[in-house]
């Protein structure tokens, strides 16, 4: 899929840099917003979804083999081993990307008017995304979004931005997925699913598991996992769940992983780079639950894979994409992600990521009232400017851990597939 060049109007870039790479979501939506948001007047359902990877699609972003902006189709590696994408994977993922729209898309959202692809969604999704390939077959639908001018504005006047119009996009692609794709053609059986999102993404699954698969037997059975980063999902202090009754957890009967859960719970936490002994502050946007009796839930993704503490500092292994990922050059060596990426220093590599196993150690903490996952950098890979952040490191949630994420969804696909 060759990508066209669209990079975001300067005006734009100045406005958000430095801010967010995603929607910064409330726990209080997370954790007790158990319906969809009402639906726009503007706007309606989709005619049908758009998809950005679908295994039906003749040019999948996330198939074997990805064509990078050039349009020269090469296999995505890291700096020293190569990145296999089997023919038949066991489980399939369903990821929605974060806020990555400059503008919204399609520029006006009025009735069903579809969203196009853009370079931004592709290479996000690649950063995040694509390296679960290995395990999944990928489903990632095309959504109308909240854009990042609607977010930025929203954290200038204290006011969250309106989801609803994606939230009723992904919700109808996870209905066709679920309706067309799930059950296998081979053995008739329903395959096993993991949900993958970040910030506005890991929001619009949240509404979508609320409504949908928290208690739902039939699909709950499904569910290999649930990654949500940089979401905020809440539960109650000491629990893993909100055991059916406590209206203040983000999730009845989907538990929270820990080493005594195999698969079909959710993995969960924001990264930041505090200084030692120090928390998050006062307006940190991620970390900070809705009141006392609650904590935001944190999983040391490492952690569960060594069977250890989830606040014991652990050796992460992170996926940093290259310039050549984002389609990146002199003047924006981030390209497609220089509005979200400022700041950040993206490796020059000829493969599509670089891989620090260990150069970041990570631990879930929790002081003050606030959780979240500690990164101590013994690389120099994140900007110092983090540290002062309210976002922390947001913008790279994913990739800090990112080897981790991927391996333990092998392991709980493998899991799940054994019972």
């Amino acid at each position: 899929m060759k990508r066209n060049r669209s990079i975001p109007a300067l005006a734009a870039s100045l406005l958000i840099s430095g801010l967010v790479a995603t929607a910064p979501i409330s726990a209080a939506r997370a954790a007790s917003d158990t319906s969809s948001s009402a639906s726009p007047s503007v706007a309606s359902p989709l005619a049908a979804p758009v998809w950005l990877c679908n295994p039906a699609l003749a040019n999948n972003l996330c198939g074997p083999t990805v064509h990078y902006p050039s349009g020269k189709p090469e296999d995505v590696g890291a700096v020293d081993e190569p990145f296999p994408i089997p023919s038949a994977q066991p489980v399939d993922c369903f990821y929605v990307y974060p806020t990555i729209d400059t503008l919204p898309n399609p520029l006006l959202q009025v009735g069903s008017l579809p969203p196009t692809p853009t370079d931004a969604e592709m290479a996000v999704t690649l950063a995040q995304a694509e390296r679960f390939a290995g395990t999944c077959r990928m489903f990632v639908p095309v959504y109308r979004q909240a854009p990042l001018t609607e977010v930025a504005l929203g954290l200038v006047l204290k006011s969250p931005a309106d989801l609803a119009t994606g939230e009723m996009d992904v919700a109808q692609a996870w209905q066709d997925y679920w309706t067309h794709d799930n059950v296998d053609p081979a053995t008739g059986k329903r395959r096993g699913v993991i949900l993958i999102g970040h910030s506005q993404g890991s929001a619009d699954l949240i509404t979508l598991m609320q409504n949908q698969i928290d208690g739902n037997a039939a699909m709950q059975r499904q569910l290999v996992g649930a990654y949500l980063l940089g979401g905020n999902v809440q539960v109650p202090v000491g629990k893993a769940d909100g055991g059916g009754t406590d209206s203040g957890a983000t999730f009845q009967h989907i538990p929270v992983c820990s080493n005594d859960t195999a698969f079909g719970c959710v993995v969960a936490y924001s990264s930041y780079n505090e200084p030692a002994g120090q928390a998050p502050g006062a307006n940190a946007v991620f970390g900070q639950p809705t009141g006392a009796g609650y904590q935001i839930a944190c999983t040391n993704p490492h952690a569960l894979l060594a069977g250890a503490a989830p606040d014991s500092q652990q050796p992460l292994d992170s996926y940093l994409p290259s310039r050549q990922l984002v389609d990146g050059n002199a003047l924006l060596p981030n390209g497609d992600l220089a509005v979200v990426a400022a700041g950040y220093t993206l490796p020059d590599v000829p493969a599509g990521f670089a891989h620090f196993r260990g150069e970041l150690l990570g631990q879930c903490e929790n002081q003050d009232g606030a959780s979240w996952l500690e990164l101590t950098d013994l690389g120099g890979l994140l900007p110092t400017s983090t540290q002062t952040s309210d976002l922390g490191t947001h913008v790279v949630d994913y990739n800090v851990a990112l080897g981790d994420l991927t391996a333990l969804a092998a392991q709980q696909a493998a899991a799940w597939a054994a019972q």
